[in-house]
Parts: structure tokens; sequence; C-alpha cells
């Protein structure tokens, strides 16, 4: 019964106006909203839909909640945000993101910041965890043995839930190895599963083009900040690699875009995924702030308040219902926060 209830008030916050008594509680607030992959049946991507998307941008273009483009949480404007100020991002730079994202988010109006990741566009690689998709999709095998840093792990399955679970545990242990051994543990991983990894990435895995960039900056609502040259977790890399991931991917789309925004997103993003060594080549090369992977509202008073605060600025993952969306930029969050005593 419980669960039935819960789906119920949460449907209730759909209806009009139902939560805009809540929007003062957002006051020096901000909902900032993460996607990645959106559905693509043509390249067979299930991922979020888009018409999850747009019911979600309709509900909020109906309560009027405003909509702001990501550099104003960051800038000089964000002591006057509006009470309930929302922005989206999206992270990676993969094909549909363009083709299909931003016309959605241009539809409605809504501004959205793509982070790049700035080799995958140039095209000399494809994502580390898209290789580890790619062996478990294509290999015959059922089972395999993996050492990966100082543990030999072996895997096996018999149907399709027990092969993601095995890609899922792979994928999850290459993020806490050194970035070089992640490389060579893929590369071990292929040749035990008999399978040959493309030069490129495949159909499914594509990329943008800068083109496609640049059409989305002059067309469309979507502008680009940077997201490193390689996707790796910047905590497992030595100084110098971490430092080019930072000043290259920066630079690559100052070269390619017209207006990059200045603002850095953490891949993975999780707090012990970078550290001050990351943020003091930000600030060197001139970025505004960053963004992470924690869920939280962003709090620009709070955040300005130290030197790296503005560099750890907190994000939601995008639900995929209405409901859930309404749960956050609603308000409903924020008061479920200070029933538990959290912050004013």
């Amino acid at each position: 019964m419980l669960p039935a209830l819960k789906r119920l008030a949460l449907r209730a916050l759909t209806f009009p106006g139902a939560t805009r008594p809540l929007r003062p509680l957002l006051r020096g607030r901000a909902t900032i909203f993460m996607l990645h992959r959106f559905t693509d049946p043509a390249r067979g991507i299930e991922a979020h839909a888009p018409e999850d998307l747009r019911q979600a941008l309709a509900w909020l273009r109906r309560e009027r909640v405003p909509l702001v483009p990501l550099p104003d949480i960051f800038g000089e404007r964000a002591p006057a945000l509006p009470a309930g100020a929302t922005a989206f991002t999206i992270d990676d730079g993969y094909l549909e993101q363009a083709t299909i994202a931003a016309p959605v988010f241009t539809e409605f109006d809504c501004p959205v910041t793509t982070f790049l990741t700035s080799g995958f566009l140039d095209r000399t690689l494809w994502f580390w965890w898209d290789r580890i998709e790619f062996v478990f999709q294509q290999t015959t095998h059922r089972s395999l043995d993996l050492t990966i840093g100082d543990s030999t792990v072996r895997h096996a399955w018999q149907n399709d839930a027990g092969r993601l679970a095995a890609q899922r545990d792979v994928t999850e242990r290459c993020k806490l190895v050194p970035d070089g051994e992640k490389h060579a543990t893929i590369a071990r991983l292929a040749v035990a599963a008999e399978v040959a990894l493309p030069d490129s990435a495949p159909e499914r895995y594509a990329p943008m083009s800068w083109d496609q960039a640049r059409a989305c900056e002059r067309q469309t609502t979507m502008r680009f900040g940077p997201h490193t040259v390689t996707h790796p977790i910047l905590s497992q890399t030595p100084d110098a690699q971490s430092r080019i991931e930072l000043t290259d991917s920066w630079r690559r789309l100052r070269e390619e875009l017209g207006e990059p925004v200045p603002i850095f997103c953490y891949p993975n993003g999780g707090p012990e995924d970078f550290g001050s060594r990351e943020i003091e080549t930000m600030v060197e090369i001139g970025l505004a702030g960053a963004v992470v992977g924690t869920p939280g509202y962003a709090v620009p008073r709070v955040e300005a308040a130290t030197r790296e605060g503005r560099f750890r600025v907190r994000r939601f993952s995008m639900p995929s219902d209405v409901p859930h969306v309404v749960h956050c930029a609603g308000g409903v969050e924020r008061l479920v926060e200070l029933a538990k005593g959290g912050a004013a």
C-alpha cells in the first residue's frame, strides 16, 4: 500500500500550481539536472526517452519555473537568481545529444549545456566503458577470468542479466585503478573474450561532430563546456596527464566553437574523482567553475564563499518521469532537506 500511496502523492505534485507554495524554499538555490544518453531506436540505444524529456519541459514551462543558462549559476547574476531557477546539463558528446536532445530543448526554448570530451569529437578514441560493453555484447564466452589491479576476478553468466552484471562489475572495478592500468585491463578483457575492438567508435557509440556542435550553437539552445580529452577518472591520472586533460579540452573547445561555456564537468564526478590539483589548474586557465555528479542543489552564496566551492557544484540525475522531476525542481526535495535539519 505504501508504494501506491507514494505514487499517488507524486502524481498529485504535477497538478497545476501544486508546488508553487514551495518555491520560496528554493530562494538562493538552483536545480541543475544531469543527463547522458537518449533513446535512438535506429542506432539501438535505449536510454532517456525524448518524450519523457518533452513532458518534463512542458511541466516546467507551464508552471513558469525559471529555466536559466548554466553560466547564470556561476556568474555575477547568481545572487539575483529567481527562486526555483533550473538548468540542464548533458555529459560526453554523443551523436544523439545533438540530433535528438538539442531539438527538444529548443522546442521549449530551454538552455542546455553539453560537456564535450574533446578527443571523442576529434575521433581519436571512443569511451572506455563503451569498449567494455562492446566486448561483453560481442563475446561468445560465458565466463571470463580477468586481472584488474591486484585482483583476478572470475565472471560467469548464463543469461543477459548475468552478462550485464559482469559488465557493470568490470566497469566499476576499472574506475578504481590508475588510468593506464584501466586501458591495459580492457585490452586484456578483449583478448580473453576473443573480441576485436574497432579503432573507431561503432555507430551505436558515435560522437557528434564539431560541425554538428557548431550548428547547435547557431540554431539551437545548446551550448558546450569542457569534459577532458579522454574522460579518465582524474584522480587516477599522473600530474602531467591531469593537466593536459583540462588544458587541452578547454583549448579544443575554444578552437572549434564560437562561444564555449567556461564551466567544467568532472568525469564520473564523485568527490573522490578529483581534487585540489584539478581545481588549481582550472583557476589558472580561467574556468569559472565546475559541476560534480553528487546529488543536491546548487547554492551559489555558499559555493562562492570559498575558493574551491564554485568547482564543486552539485547536480541531480534527471529522472525519467515528471513527478520525480517535480520533486527536485518543485521544491519537495528542499522541504525534505529542511525536515531533516538541512541548512537554511
